[in-house]
């Protein structure tokens, strides 16, 4: 099994990995326009890098919501490392993280194609199905 290394993405050049493979995973293979993905919201988010024998091949951004709530976004690894653990790893421990920090709770926007790797890490959809950046998704919950 492949066990990726899982950092903090603090420096400014760690930070530019991870919106690198934002933009492969999301503006060029999904098609999300960049001005969608970079939302303005990163410089108070936390961010994970997720690499493979020193190369980024994943990432996860956590955003602190209030009263101990956290969002996960813009969790992506790149496409020849799917199916490899990679995208639990992160998760893993973006949720440690935020839980060591004081969340009590998480919740995340879910690709509709995804939902089964979310809920197999404790969450659990919630409302209806709507539609992100031409995208169908679902809002999804977790308690720490």
């Amino acid at each position: 099994m492949v066990v990726p290394t899982i950092v903090e993405a603090l420096q400014p050049s760690d930070q530019d990995r991870c919106f690198a493979i934002r933009i492969e995973v999301f503006c060029d293979e999904q098609k999300v326009s960049r001005e969608i993905e970079f939302d303005g919201l990163d410089p108070g988010s936390r961010h994970y890098l997720a690499l493979l024998d020193g190369l980024p091949v994943g990432t996860a951004r956590v955003r602190p919501l209030g009263d101990g709530l956290v969002k996960f976004e813009r969790i992506a690894v790149l496409k020849a490392h799917r199916g490899r653990n990679i995208g639990k790893a992160l998760m893993d421990r973006a949720m440690a993280d935020a839980a060591a920090a004081g969340a009590t709770s998480g919740k995340l926007h879910a690709q509709t194609y995804a939902t089964a790797f979310y809920e197999k890490l404790g969450f659990t959809g919630e409302g209806a199905l709507f539609v992100e950046a031409g995208i169908e998704h679902i809002r999804m919950i977790c308690k720490f």
